[in-house]
């Protein structure tokens, strides 16, 4: 998952799940932005790590998730997901709690992909 070439776009997570639209917003720029042959990688920041819980319920609350989304994403060729470090460790979760393989990384390394990304957004 390691990969020195710098995104042509960079989106970043910070929000938990099902609280409003911006998860799906920023998956379908993803999910655009590959279609074009962009190389596409994903940062999930704080509470915005919960997207990636397996052990969300949206039907619950009558809502829909975005897991299905989550989970094409090797199919659009978006395979470098990033996690910070830190929020696993708030959120007591470890990779195993993940729908998808990540590599988890601390702050500073974090910085560097933003440093380094031709375009980033963050939802």
């Amino acid at each position: 998952m390691n990969n020195s070439n710098p995104f042509d776009l960079l989106v970043i997570f910070t929000q938990p799940p099902l609280t409003a639209s911006l998860a799906k917003e920023g998956l379908d720029l993803s999910l655009v932005s590959s279609t074009f042959e962009q190389h596409t990688g994903l940062v999930f920041l704080g509470a915005g790590i919960l997207q990636l819980n397996k052990n969300q319920q949206p039907d619950i609350l009558a809502l829909k998730g975005t897991q299905a989304m989550l989970k094409a994403l090797g199919l659009y060729g978006i395979e470098q997901i990033y996690v910070e470090e830190q929020a696993l460790l708030d959120y007591g979760l470890k990779n195993t709690d993940l729908l998808l393989p990540v590599e988890s990384c601390s702050l500073a390394r974090l910085q560097r992909l933003v440093a380094t990304s031709r375009n980033v957004f963050t939802f």
